[in-house]
């Protein structure tokens, strides 16, 4: 059986229960409470939660992927 934390969404506080993560890759996250999308990114003392388009590209995973496929033409 996986572990489960709580997340607060960004916008209304809500905690949100979810499985601990596995790795280190930050992950979007859907408040059961107001229904809107943030991320979670995990990080070695805890996770920080972003807005959804607030976050730093390096935490954003779709802004992620981006970057780390732009190289590869």
């Amino acid at each position: 059986m996986s572990k489960k934390i709580n997340v607060n969404c960004p916008y209304c506080e809500a905690p949100n229960e979810h499985p601990t993560p596995v790795d280190y890759a930050p992950r979007y996250l859907t408040c059961g409470e107001c229904g809107k999308r943030f991320i979670m990114e995990p990080t070695a003392s805890g996770y920080d939660v972003y807005r959804d388009g607030e976050a730093p590209c390096c935490s954003d995973p779709n802004c992620k992927a981006i970057e780390m496929g732009a190289g590869n033409d």
